[in-house]
This record gives C-alpha cells, structure tokens and sequence, in this order.
C-alpha cells in the first residue's frame, strides 16, 4: 500500500486543529420548520442541539427534517425528532481517529466534545481539507525561511542529513521530515519506506521540541541497503524507559497538550515505523534514539528482529 505526503500530514494533525468552530446549533424547543429554514440559509446539512449551558443533547440531519416532512410534524419541535444518539469525537483526538469514526459512520459532520463534554466544534471532510491545506502552506513556508541543513550526496545512491532542533520551537515541527522525505522521494524509494522513515523522524523531532532544554540532533545517513537514523539531546533523559514506551503515557504539559502535541504515542510510533529500535537513556545524560529501516523487499517484510521492550536487540545500531 502507498502513503502519500497528505496521509502524513494528517498523522501530524489533532481533531482541533481541523474543525469549524463557528458552530451553528440550535434548543431543543425550535421548531423543525426553523431548524429547516436555518440549514437552507446556512447551506449545512446537521445542526447540533443544545441545552441551556452548552452540553451537546442530539443533532438534527437532514434525514430527520426529511421524515418530520413525510410524516407532516415539520412544526413539532426539535426534541421529538432529533437524533439523541449522538456521534461525537474528541478535541485532542488524533485526526486519523476522527476521520475513521468519518468513515465507519458514513457521516458527513461528528460534533466535537472537549475533555468537559462541552460542544466545541464540527469537523467535517471540508473542514479536514482545509486543514491539510494550510498545514501544507505552513511548512513549505517555513521551509523556504529556514535554511537548508547539511546534506552529503557524495555517494551516488547514499545520503547524509543532520538536523538540529530547537527546544520549544514548536513552529518548525515537521520540516526536518519534510526534508528528509523529499530527498529520499528524489531516490525513489519505495513510498512505504518514505512514509515510515518521515513518521518516524517527526516523532523524534517533536520529542526534542517538547521534552528537551537545549534540543537536539538528528542525523541520517542512507547506503544501498539501509537508512540509519540516529537522534540524540542531552538532557533531561528518561527515568523509567518501559512506562515511556506505552501508548498514551506523556509527560507533556497542559500548554504542550493545547499546543496539539504531547499525546504519549511518540515512542511507540517511533517503534512501529522502524525495522530496528534501540533506546538509551537515563536522568541527567539524556537520549540517544538508534533507528534503521532496511531498504530490501526481503527485509521489508515482518521477519525483522526486534528484542524485548524494542530496546537493545542489536548493539550499536545507527552509531
């Protein structure tokens, strides 16, 4: 299967960042025939209804405007006809998890709750379009106001890519990704391997924009048969490696987390895309990340070796 740039982009983004949040709604004693009149002049096809503080108690669809018309109750109110059980999905969601409650629903718009259950958005196939357009926007300009890092092409199939990263700089996230896909693009690799790689590096990349003082250094350096990537910072480190690699548990801040990062699935994404994954760390000496993602069909397939916990199943790997 392949992945394209904009699949990627959407593993990048949270639900916020891709709803409308000038939400149209409506109470539960309107009549149909307003909620009707209000969708014709809104061009929308759903309205979600609420309750006198805000909380999210149904939705009207068109489908139920429909069935209020055939039955001739348009005048009735809203709560007689309403759909109350509501498919709703979450702010801090990843996008990829709210567009796959998009797809199994069939659904043209889920209501968006944040972490109090109060109504805070819409998202919807546009709105989503819209995003990835203006996250595409983004980094092609930040990539042409930051200068290009070191590349080595000196090899005819190999390459050389070292990234620094700032710490906070949560601006830049993605661009060392962008930039190493876009070489390995140029090679022609396979757009699995492409995919993987760039994941993998935004990953890494954001963990040293988040969790770091001083940041920290990416390097990549490709051969016929492997990419090696290596990420290292050096501080504050990692107490406790196996909490670390579970999915969701984050250290992240409450700021970090508005920010749209700091899910707690860095690690094991990380772990996922790679062939091989060797983690070392510890409080106070910081992190070294040792990657590879090997470049043969044969070695693309579900046979690499990976050790206990994904950690030090092969020793000096990327060094």
């Amino acid at each position: 299967m392949e992945f394209s740039f904009v699949q990627e982009l959407v593993h990048r983004l949270k639900t916020f960042q891709a709803m409308q949040t000038d939400v149209v709604t409506t109470r539960a004693e309107q009549r149909m025939r307003e909620v009707q009149a209000l969708m014709r002049a809104r061009r929308i096809s759903g309205v979600p209804v609420v309750d006198e503080v805000g909380d999210l108690v149904g939705i009207v669809t068109i489908e139920d405007i429909i069935r209020a018309l055939d039955h001739g109750h348009i005048e009735e109110p809203v709560d007689t006809w309403m759909t109350k059980d509501v498919v709703t999905v979450r702010d801090r969601w990843p996008l990829t998890e709210s567009m796959s409650v998009l797809d199994r629903t069939g659904y043209g718009r889920l209501p968006v709750l944040d972490e109090s259950g109060k109504l805070v958005g819409i998202v919807t196939p546009e709105s989503i379009l819209h995003s990835l357009l203006v996250e595409l926007n983004r980094l092609l300009a930040q990539d042409e106001e930051h200068p290009h890092q070191a590349v080595d092409r000196s090899a005819p199939d190999g390459l050389r890519m070292e990234f620094q990263v700032t710490a906070g700089d949560y601006d830049s996230a993605g661009l060392s990704s962008v930039r190493l896909k876009r070489e390995l693009a140029n090679r022609g690799l396979a757009q699995d391997v492409q995919r993987r790689v760039a994941i993998a590096v935004y990953e890494a990349e954001a963990n040293l924009i988040i969790h770091t003082e001083r940041g920290g250094q990416i390097l990549a350096v490709m051969d016929d048969e492997t990419i090696r990537v290596t990420v290292e910072d050096d501080g504050p480190g990692i107490a406790d490696i196996d909490l670390a690699m579970k999915h969701g548990w984050s250290t992240a801040s409450d700021l970090v987390r508005t920010l749209g990062f700091g899910a707690g699935l860095g690690l094991p994404n990380i772990r996922k895309c790679a062939d091989h994954f060797e983690i070392r760390s510890a409080p106070g000496y910081g992190t070294r990340l040792n990657l590879r993602f090997d470049l043969t069909p044969a070695a693309r397939g579900d046979s690499a070796p990976k050790g206990p916990a994904g950690r030090g199943d092969e020793a000096g790997a990327g060094e």
